[in-house]
């Protein structure tokens, strides 16, 4: 026996023999309870969460006037905290009203949330959506805004008034937007029978509100201006919360004439 054999460590013997034995090791399978029909492997993944429900700014829309009745015309519109007037109109009284010239809506909730009135916009010049607006801005002065022949109607109004030059009257032309608040007001433009109309698009934190205002769809309008039913068109495709439309005689057969051809019965 050489050196090198005599180093060598002898191996260990099993308890069979001097040949050591194999280990064997037992594989184990992951276990499937009885109550689930999905595999095994699937049991312990996460779960996912659920996506958190985004939560929109509400709006608040609270007619003072003008629904339900002929005249009369007020609308607010609120959001967080900041709110608006659209039209503010009068009314003639009925038959077992004696002694009362005109009706105006109630202003006592607009006075009490006077801090958060950011400004007051106008459809068109008729009594029913201007006949108001100077005993509102008696009590509570803020700026108005409307078309320039809107405007001047208003102006006349206010002169009766004892109001000339103590309020801030802002021409506004259609496609342009005024400011309120979280809110904006569009101006579009509508033909009805009085020169200047428009309605209008509320963008609000929640979605787009149209307001059509008093409006007939004429192609010959004395004016040339016709109604702008593609920017209606492209509100409607992108989506809108709510559509709030004239329906005075929205049940009877028919369509309502161009005022041009009022002027023609003139000649």
């Amino acid at each position: 026996m050489n050196e090198k054999e005599k180093t060598k460590r002898p191996r260990q013997a099993s308890a069979k023999g001097n040949v050591p034995q194999k280990r064997h090791y037992k594989k184990r399978t992951p276990v499937q309870h009885e109550h689930s029909d999905a595999p095994a492997e699937t049991q312990h993944k996460p779960r996912l969460r659920q996506p958190k429900e985004v939560k929109r700014t509400a709006v608040r829309i609270i007619p003072l006037g003008g629904l339900n009745e002929i005249g009369k015309n007020m609308t607010v519109f609120e959001c967080s905290n900041d709110m608006f007037i659209l039209d503010c109109g009068l009314s003639f009284p009925d038959a077992d009203m004696p002694g009362v010239d005109i009706v105006i809506p109630d202003f006592t909730y607009v006075e009490r949330n006077k801090d958060r009135l950011r400004g007051i916009v106008i459809t068109h010049g008729h009594e029913d959506h201007i006949g108001g607006l100077a005993y509102l801005l008696k009590k509570i002065n803020v700026p108005v805004y409307a078309t320039r022949l809107t405007i001047g109607l208003i102006e006349g109004k206010l002169k009766e008034q004892g109001l000339s030059g103590k309020v801030s009257l802002n021409v506004v032309e259609p496609r342009k937007t005024v400011k309120m608040g979280c809110m904006a007001v569009e101006f579009i433009k509508v033909n009805h029978s009085i020169p200047d109309s428009v309605g209008m698009a509320i963008h609000t934190p929640a979605g787009v509100i149209v307001h059509t205002g008093d409006f007939k769809v004429d192609y010959t309008p004395i004016d040339g201006k016709i109604i702008d039913l593609a920017r209606f068109g492209e509100l409607g495709s992108k989506g809108v919360l709510a559509l709030m439309s004239e329906s005075t005689n929205a049940e009877r057969p028919g369509y309502t004439h161009s005022e041009r051809t009022v002027g023609e019965s003139f000649d």
